[in-house]
């Protein structure tokens, strides 16, 4: 209701004077009061419940009557009141409504943030970092939502510890068997800090039901004050004053309780209006109390006006409100004429901002809207990974960091419908923890495999520690290149067991070798002696002249193989001596009158001699040696006899046909020498197994 309705009528200048000034005097107030709207949104602001429902026309203004300027202020009064009281303010919501409980502060601006995504310890301290921030009455909201997802999180961590418990203790009828105890700090801090936060709000509650206890006996004694004006027979001048004294202490005490409100405002409205009956103002002074709120009115509609142009729409409305408070309380009448106009300014005004948050809603509807399309599909994805899974470390890490992704891109994106958003959430955490299950039995199988691995990885170990020390080089050789081998293709074992037993392993390998490496190179010095020896035959054998006993050079041809037959290996480097030793004896058998093929057979004599001595791998190399040129000679021969169809075959005398025939020739006969090689060797090897099954026999018996 308005406080500045009707001003008395009073003669004389002395009155015009007070009420020049008094006018002054609002309008300084009404310019500070709008700075101090604009530099703090803090202020709370009680008015009358306002909805979104469209303005009506002409539902604020007042009923047509017949009455001439001679019209009272008591009239005027009514009219404008009634006017203001049963306008339709659209702008706020029922929900904005809602939230104007007496004990919460909502001029504070308090970011929203996603409570449902943060763990126990994030959301004790955002209740904490709360506390300490912001007024102890302006985060209940945020509060009951903490509280509200803390309890969540807490029931879901003690379902999960007791599932954990039964599944390693099952049920028992034993009665020392251990009992499941919950047991979470993190809720104890929790429940002491919320316990902090009761105590603070319910000692500021009382503290300010006190203060506004007090504001209303100061505002009964206003209208008291009021009232006892009537009956003072003072100057008139004198008893405005006073009026208007009242009037400001009215607008400068604080607020009242909320169930007092109506009918202390009801009592203020009436004793006012009583005083302006009493008072009877002139129509001079009306015309001016006419002027001054009509020149009010039109800075408010300026202001209102401005708002529109405000880009923070919370902001814009709040000091609207304000503005619609001092329109109705602290704004008298205007003459007749102006107030449809000015209410239909100040209306239009009000509309533009009410537009802009209808915009502001839909557009955030619309992003709630993508929000939540972009939170189905981060459920979507993680669903999908979690399907298609991994195969090793490597993947699941690789998967992991995919997941950690989504859901830093789920927690920044914005809140979605609050029909959903909730939903989403668990949704969310229900993908996350099968990811996690699949990630974890994945993990728990890796670690029975690795197990089963480092079993398989210490009897390679075993092998090897057992041959560290042999003697037999060649045997045990095969064996340490076999399981180093095998160790390779078996695959991970436990990390904590990774580095002890490789190298356990690779000392075993590594004596072994060490010991083998030291006894080459002490064979090293005695192949260099055989190299020497055997290049004495070489010179010898070259010395050796034609003689006429053909049967006695090829006896002595003999000898000198034998000798070098006797004599060990030489070094690798100087391999090459063997090759010439044998074409050296094949030159010396053809000059002591046997055939090639002969000579080529008893000079193969010494390689079998060699091989007799050797081991698998040199019967192996042998074999290769022989079938590879076999094949090779039968290709020659093949190449040959195509190229022959290119001549005419009748031609005996040709050149190059008996050429090609010769090479033939003497190609088949070194492939007759080729496989009778290959049948000694043969031979050589069923002889030698013989031997060795006689000799393992006889060990037997023995």
């Amino acid at each position: 209701m308005n406080k500045n309705d009707n001003l008395p009528q009073a003669d004389g200048q002395n009155d015009a004077k007070h009420l020049s000034d008094e006018t002054n005097a609002i309008e300084n107030a009404f310019i500070a009061e709008q700075k101090k709207a604009e530099e703090s949104e803090k202020e709370h602001i009680e008015v009358e419940p306002v909805t979104d429902t469209p303005t009506v026309e002409g539902t604020n203004k007042a009923s047509q009557k017949a009455e001439d300027d001679s019209t009272t202020h008591e009239d005027t009064m009514v009219e404008e009141s009634e006017a203001v009281q049963n306008a339709t303010d659209p702008i706020i919501d029922e929900n904005e409504e809602a939230d104007k409980d007496e004990n919460q502060d909502n001029t504070v601006e308090i970011p929203e943030k996603e409570y449902e995504t943060m763990n126990q310890k994030e959301l004790i301290d955002e209740l904490r970092q709360l506390m300490q921030e912001y007024p102890i009455n302006s985060f209940r909201d945020q509060a009951e939502k903490i509280k509200k997802n803390f309890e969540k999180r807490d029931a879901e961590i003690h379902e999960e510890e007791k599932a954990k418990f039964e599944k390693e203790n099952p049920p028992s009828d034993d009665p020392l068997a251990p009992q499941f105890e919950y047991n979470n700090e993190l809720t104890k801090v929790f429940n002491d800090l919320h316990r902090t936060y009761r105590k603070e709000k319910g000692e500021f509650q009382r503290k300010r039901r006190a203060q506004q206890e007090a504001n209303l006996v100061k505002r009964r004694e206003i209208i008291e004050g009021i009232k006892t004006l009537i009956t003072e027979e003072e100057n008139i001048g004198t008893t405005f004053k006073k009026f208007h004294d009242l009037q400001e202490n009215w607008r400068s005490t604080g607020p009242i309780p909320h169930d007092a409100y109506n009918i202390t405002w009801e009592d203020y409205r009436l004793a006012t209006q009583n005083f302006y009956d009493y008072i009877d103002l002139s129509k001079e002074l009306r015309d001016k109390d006419f002027e001054r709120n009509l020149e009010l009115r039109h800075k408010i509609i300026a202001r209102a006006e401005e708002l529109g142009q405000e880009d923070n729409i919370h902001k814009a409305l709040r000091e609207l409100q304000e503005l619609h408070r001092m329109w109705k309380e602290d704004v008298g009448p205007v003459a007749q004429e102006h107030r449809d106009p000015t209410w239909e300014s100040f209306k239009a005004a009000t509309k533009v901002i009410h537009d802009k948050r209808q915009e502001f809603y839909k557009e955030r509807e619309k992003q709630q809207e993508h929000n939540k399309m972009v939170k189905e599909n981060i459920i979507a994805e993680v669903q999908k990974i979690t399907e298609i899974g991994a195969k090793s470390h490597k993947e699941w890490q690789d998967r992991l960091k995919e997941i950690d992704v989504l859901k830093e891109l789920f927690k920044n994106t914005g809140a979605a419908p609050k029909d959903v958003n909730n939903d989403l959430w668990d949704q969310y955490r229900s993908v996350t923890r099968e990811f996690n299950r699949a990630k974890n039995n994945f993990y728990k199988e890796l670690k029975d495999e690795q197990n089963e691995n480092l079993k398989k990885k210490m009897d390679l170990i075993a092998i090897a520690e057992e041959h560290q020390n042999s003697e037999d080089f060649a045997g045990s050789l095969q064996v340490m290149k076999r399981i180093q081998a095998d160790w390779k293709k078996i695959g991970h074992v436990p990390r904590k067991d990774s580095d002890k037993i490789w190298k356990r392993f690779q000392k075993a390998c590594n004596a072994f070798f060490d010991k083998k490496n030291a006894q080459k190179e002490a064979a090293t010095v005695e192949e260099k002696e055989n190299y020497e020896a055997k290049l004495k035959i070489y010179d010898a054998l070259k010395e050796m002249l034609p003689q006429d006993d053909k049967e006695a050079m090829q006896s002595d041809i003999q000898s000198f193989m034998d000798q070098w037959s006797a004599i060990g290996r030489v070094p690798y480097s100087k391999r090459f001596i063997q090759d010439k030793f044998e074409k050296l004896v094949k030159a010396k058998f053809k000059a002591a009158g046997l055939s090639e093929v002969d000579a080529e057979m008893l000079k193969y004599q010494n390689k079998l001699s060699s091989l007799e001595n050797g081991n698998e791998r040199d019967f192996k190399n042998e074999r290769f040696y022989l079938r590879k040129r076999q094949d090779e000679i039968k290709k020659e021969i093949l190449q040959l006899q195509n190229n022959l169809q290119f001549f005419n075959s009748k031609d005996d005398k040709n050149p190059l046909i008996l050429a090609q025939k010769k090479n033939i020739a003497d190609l088949q006969k070194e492939l007759d020498v080729v496989k009778e090689k290959q049948k000694q060797v043969n031979i050589l090897e069923r002889q030698l197994a013989q031997q060795e099954e006689v000799t393992t026999e006889v060990t037997s018996e023995e």
